[in-house]
């Protein structure tokens, strides 16, 4: 049901590529930016502060969506069509044999599928066409407010991880100003904790939590459009619209150039 996400990856890979080409091209001594410590303080102060901010499992979500950045759900115009053409055959099939046959005319996916199952499950209720609208509007809204928190926690996490990195920056400072006195050495290594934990901070917020953050809710407002599709669909099922009306009016919700050809027949 998703797809593969090989913009997100590119995109991925030539963030973290440019960086490695920047430091190679830059100094022999690669091992002087790599320290455990300062990703230690600042992707795990984030992760406490985004914890005291939010519930525990609103975290782990926000931090489990990240991970589906690399795949699409369903959305594109192509799918979209393919959901058209889907209820374009259920009007006719709903008309003749009613519920039980929509029932047994669904697809593995399209039974596993929430949204079409709640649609399909309140036709079955005998609901009319105005409730079975509202009710998969209130699912909708509902879905909408729960995953869209999952953007939000990664943007609160963008806000922090700068701030951290120069909460290390302070520290390393410390630790400098602490040898003056005539250890060189650590002299050395405060100033490269003050630096590094800088660079992990900004390099968290803009390669991986603002970009994660701004495809969830993307992801979301396409979804929410797909919804709509589908309960416009329901709410002409139940209607027991024609085939014909059905795809003029699912096809309002597709690109111009997407859409098939007018069928012929009974409006």
């Amino acid at each position: 049901m998703f797809r593969f996400s090989f913009s997100t990856l590119i995109g991925f890979c030539a963030g973290i590529g440019l960086l490695a080409f920047a430091v190679a091209s830059a100094t022999d001594n690669h091992v002087i930016f790599i320290s455990l410590s300062s990703f230690g303080l600042v992707f795990g102060s984030t992760m406490a502060a985004a914890l005291i901010s939010y519930s525990t499992a609103d975290v782990l979500h926000a931090m489990r969506s990240m991970l589906h950045t690399f795949f699409h759900p369903p959305t594109s115009q192509k799918h979209l069509k393919q959901v058209t053409r889907r209820f374009v055959e259920w009007s006719s099939i709903y008309r003749q044999g009613g519920i039980v046959a929509l029932e047994q005319s669904l697809t593995k996916q399209e039974n596993n599928d929430e949204f079409i199952r709640a649609g399909i499950d309140l036709m079955g209720a005998g609901y009319a066409n105005h409730d079975i609208r509202t009710m998969l509007t209130d699912q909708m809204d509902a879905t909408w407010q729960r995953q869209t928190l999952e953007g939000k926690v990664l943007n609160t996490m963008a806000v922090y991880s700068p701030g951290f990195g120069m909460v290390g920056t302070i520290v390393g400072l410390i630790i400098m100003l602490d040898n003056l006195n005539g250890d060189m050495a650590g002299l050395g290594k405060g100033l490269a904790l003050a630096l590094i934990t800088t660079l992990y901070g900004v390099l968290l917020s803009n390669l991986f939590f603002k970009p994660a953050a701004n495809q969830v809710t993307e992801k979301q407002e396409t979804m929410y459009f797909r919804h709509q599709l589908i309960s416009e669909g329901f709410v002409l099922l139940s209607e027991k619209r024609t085939a014909l009306y059905m795809q003029d009016r699912l096809n309002a919700f597709i690109k111009p150039s997407v859409r098939d050809q007018a069928l012929s027949g009974e409006l």
